[in-house]
């Protein structure tokens, strides 16, 4: 699962070498994470910078995906994480909290993220279903649902009061459920939220397809999957780790090798249907696309039944990605994805030199007050070597964003000026994310890059 909501949206040329890639990795169904970014008829004030993907586009990689054994699976956010419609004055009147709401991690937030657990909401939500559905060979529909974070806080707060979140959601989500059913397919879900109440999972219809996420190494793969399967989704249920790519400039490697084996680990021994890698773009999506090519090889091993073995990987990211160029490209790509791991991680899933480079002055002091000097200066010798292989530029790009952090950090660390300048950083991350990524969000990424101060 790519996520084309968060920026980034590939060009068809780089989806199209990304899906045979993919095939060659046995995998077997793909789907393109949608928030706004397909061009619904209607709806051009919400996509209409985005660069989305068209129905034509839809059909055309759907069929190459068909000749090469993938379902090309829709994918729509149907519930939560729908703040790009509600910010428009046409879609306000559907949200929970269209004026606002407590964000229980970011604070206050200015508009809302989630719809009102209403027919009205459902009815609109049918209506995206009926335009998009038509251009999949697929009978299966992801519609999200994770997340609502505000669902109680607004149009819902005297029924949740009397009744509880999670009933309340149950309720809209069959709702959905009935909707992908009249359309003839079957549908998946995110399963965060009806986890947190057990007893609610039998209560699900049978035909439906439970997504059990989790990111970190330590996710809770084995307690999750065994309610899934004791409440009768044995055969029926995904499991999906995360690629630990975003929120971070160069992968989160071993994070995502561990999160990988556990979730395949956890899936297969508790009767799950697949496993379902997931590639976000939160905060921006200014991780180059290198630093996804471990996670696709680790997790087609792993689904699969093998042990995942990260000592090929430079060598199998060499031969599928890089067939033309030098050897050495995997070793670096895998060398970045370390970096992480020589630093405390700040809170997951996300990176500490991502944080650092995204850090107000006074957060980053924060910050590094959990860390000392020589292991800044360890990282910043590591990112010399990689630096200096000079290899695909891409994957320099990498390496000199956390550069970037490194030069704060550091400044901060022996109380100078913070004064690393990045207008060239800037000129080269925009002209890179047009070598595989749609203009749509390129400003936006860039924005919040300059946001910072220095």
């Amino acid at each position: 699962m790519l996520d084309i909501s968060r920026n980034r949206v590939p060009t068809m040329d780089w989806l199209k070498e990304l899906i045979d890639v993919l095939a060659l990795l046995r995998y077997n169904e793909l789907q393109l994470y949608t928030e706004h970014t397909f061009a619904y008829v209607d709806h051009q004030v919400v996509w209409e910078h985005a660069s989305p993907m068209t129905a034509a586009e839809i059909r055309e990689i759907d069929a190459y995906c068909s000749a090469r054994g993938i379902e090309l699976v829709p994918n729509q956010n149907s519930f939560g994480h729908v703040e790009r419609w509600l910010k428009h004055d046409a879609y306000r009147h559907l949200a929970e909290s269209p004026n606002g709401f407590e964000h229980p991690i970011a604070g206050w937030r200015n508009g809302g993220s989630t719809l009102a657990p209403t027919a009205e909401s459902a009815a609109f939500i049918n209506t995206l279903y009926e335009e998009l559905l038509p251009n999949f060979t697929s009978n299966m529909l992801h519609i999200g649902c994770d997340e609502p974070w505000e669902l109680g806080q607004g149009h819902s707060k005297a029924r949740v009061d009397r009744e509880g979140k999670h009933l309340l959601y149950l309720e809209f989500l069959n709702r959905l459920f009935a909707l992908v059913e009249q359309h003839g397919h079957q549908a998946q879900f995110w399963s965060d939220i009806i986890m947190e109440r057990p007893d609610l999972v039998p209560q699900l219809p049978k035909n439906v397809t439970p997504v059990i996420w989790g990111y970190e190494a330590d996710s809770p793969y084995a307690e999750q999957c065994r309610i899934a399967a004791e409440a009768g989704f044995k055969g029926n249920f995904y499991v999906a780790p995360g690629a630990g790519n975003w929120n971070s400039f160069s992968g989160r490697l071993e994070v995502a090798r561990q999160n990988i084996a556990l979730a395949a680990k956890e899936g297969h021994a508790h009767g799950a249907k697949g496993l379902l890698l997931t590639a976000w773009g939160d905060n921006g999506h200014h991780q180059p696309w290198p630093t996804l090519f471990p996670a696709l090889i680790m997790a087609a091993q792993a689904a699969w039944g093998s042990p995942i073995n990260t000592d090929a990987l430079p060598d199998q990211i060499d031969n599928l990605f890089y067939p033309d160029c030098p050897a050495g490209q995997g070793a670096v790509i895998c060398e970045l994805g370390r970096i992480d791991t020589m630093l405390p991680q700040p809170a997951p899933p996300s990176s500490f030199l991502h944080t650092a480079f995204f850090a107000s002055e006074d957060k980053l002091d924060a910050l590094l007050k959990t860390i000392d000097l020589s292991s800044l200066q360890a990282v910043d010798a590591a990112l010399d070597q990689i630096e200096a292989a000079g290899l695909d530029p891409e994957i320099r790009l990498s390496a000199r964003l956390n550069r970037h952090a490194i030069q704060r950090c550091l400044c901060v660390k022996q109380g100078q000026p913070i004064s690393p300048d990045k207008s060239e950083l800037l000129k080269e991350f925009e002209a890179l994310w047009g070598v595989r990524s749609r203009a749509g969000g390129l400003a936006e990424s860039l924005q919040l890059m300059r946001a910072v101060d220095s």
